[in-house]
């Protein structure tokens, strides 16, 4: 899909009520994809590539609300009018930002960060790292996701996964490739997501709101009741559940997101 000149990728699956799926940074629509498979069953399905990820082209610079124009203008001309917009982690703030701009029939932020500052100095240690972490995985990939002390390093505490046991090898591997692939987006971003105002954005929405986190997730505490509060929304605490809760709990989390789809666009 083109927009303005700009490259925006959309995947879609099923049909119904629309819901659109935003990814977090350096992540892509391959992790939504389980999740996306299984919503599609009473729903239709759209996950985009956030800009500068996978099929997406870079916004630059790059500002939350034109980011979340982009998508919305791309969602747009799919033919999508009016759908919920769940974004996990770094996609949350870009959520809130399309429903304070466009009419959206809910918003759903999980894990969401922008609440609270960056700590921009800890970003900025450990980016080189996760570069080369990421851009060199094809060379021990296979043997590194099969070791229980890698995984813990790379997904607890890079990541911010709890539940580990039964991560799929072959996701976490897309995963590095495609955190590999999206690096030099964050540099770009840190900057704007310092600065920006959601709790102001979040005024602006009007539409019903959802805002889930993991109890063991340190930046869902940081940001998650604050928004929650923010957007006079439900806020929902899966049990031990860290960042990523769509892999690590995929039963509750579904539950839960199909309880609120359930209340704002019935199937």
């Amino acid at each position: 899909m083109a927009v303005a000149g700009r490259r925006v990728k959309l995947i879609e699956w099923g049909r119904g009520p629309a819901v659109v799926l935003l990814h977090g940074l350096t992540g892509s629509t391959a992790y939504l994809r389980p999740y996306a498979e299984r919503l599609a069953r009473t729903h239709h399905v759209i996950a985009v590539d956030l800009p500068g990820h996978g099929g997406s082209d870079m916004l630059e610079p790059f500002s939350f609300s034109e980011a979340a124009r982009v998508m919305a203008d791309a969602v747009g001309a799919a033919g999508v009018e009016r759908p919920v917009v769940l974004g996990h982690s770094f996609g949350a703030p870009l959520a809130v930002a399309w429903a304070a701009e466009r009419p959206v029939a809910g918003v759903v932020a999980c894990s969401p960060v922008g609440m609270v500052p960056l700590q921009l100095s800890r970003a900025r240690l450990v980016l080189p790292f996760h570069r080369l972490l990421a851009l060199t995985e094809p060379a021990w990939g296979g043997a590194a996701m099969a070791l229980g002390p890698f995984r813990q390093v790379v997904f607890g505490w890079f990541v911010g996964m709890a539940g580990l046991d039964g991560f799929d090898p072959a996701m976490g591997r897309q995963m590095l490739r495609d955190a590999g692939r999206a690096a030099p987006v964050v540099p770009k971003v840190l900057d704007p997501l310092m600065t920006l105002d959601l709790a102001g954005l979040a005024k602006g929405v009007t539409a019903p709101a959802l805002v889930l986190w993991g109890d063991l997730d340190t930046s869902g505490w940081e940001s998650g009741p604050r928004l929650a509060a923010a957007l006079r929304g439900t806020e929902v605490v899966l049990p031990g559940v860290g960042h990523m809760p769509m892999l690590e709990a995929p039963y509750a989390f579904t539950t839960a997101v199909r309880r609120f789809l359930s209340a704002t666009v019935p199937a």
